[in-house]
């Protein structure tokens, strides 16, 4: 958790709307929605201008709540057995893969899979023909980043139903 001490030293005790969207580094829009659902308590003179006032305690303990949250969340693990089944699903299939050939086995586009080279979740390496990855690494994806995926297509959901 972080000291925000510093903040009584840099703005006022009561702030405005706009200061607190610099302070938390947000957009208009989401800092509005903030203010006018509650989330952060503040004061509405329901100006077009300087509209909101918000005291500068109450925007610290939204800060150092949304901390204490962001910590709790923990992705989850895959069950031990997930690396096996993937293994025996995927028996048949090559050993190495190009983005298309993943594209095919997992049922995702090959835009996904590309983002998830790109950001280093699935392995690869680049040959005259592109960028290839193995079938050991797309189980190690699976069985990490890749089992926290939110949006799971429909062959992702059967696997996880076979495991069960």
């Amino acid at each position: 958790m972080s000291d925000y001490s510093y903040m009584y030293d840099e703005f006022p005790e009561v702030i405005s709307g706009e200061q607190l969207r610099k302070i938390h580094h947000i957009s208009k829009r989401k800092c509005a929605w903030l203010l006018q659902s509650g989330a952060i308590p503040c004061t509405d003179n329901y100006n077009k201008t300087r509209r909101y006032a918000v005291k500068l305690d109450d925007v610290i303990e939204y800060i150092i709540e949304s901390e204490n949250a962001a910590e709790r969340v923990q992705p989850q693990r895959p069950p031990e057995c997930f690396r096996e089944q993937l293994s025996d699903e995927w028996f048949d299939v090559p050993d190495v893969f190009t983005i298309t050939d993943v594209s095919d086995i997992t049922g995702y586009t090959p835009n996904a899979v590309d983002n998830w080279i790109l950001k280093g979740s699935l392995r690869s390496v680049i040959v005259q023909t592109g960028l290839i990855t193995c079938h050991e690494w797309l189980i190690d994806f699976y069985c990490g980043d890749g089992y926290n995926i939110v949006k799971k297509v429909d062959k992702y959901l059967e696997l996880l139903r076979k495991l069960i």
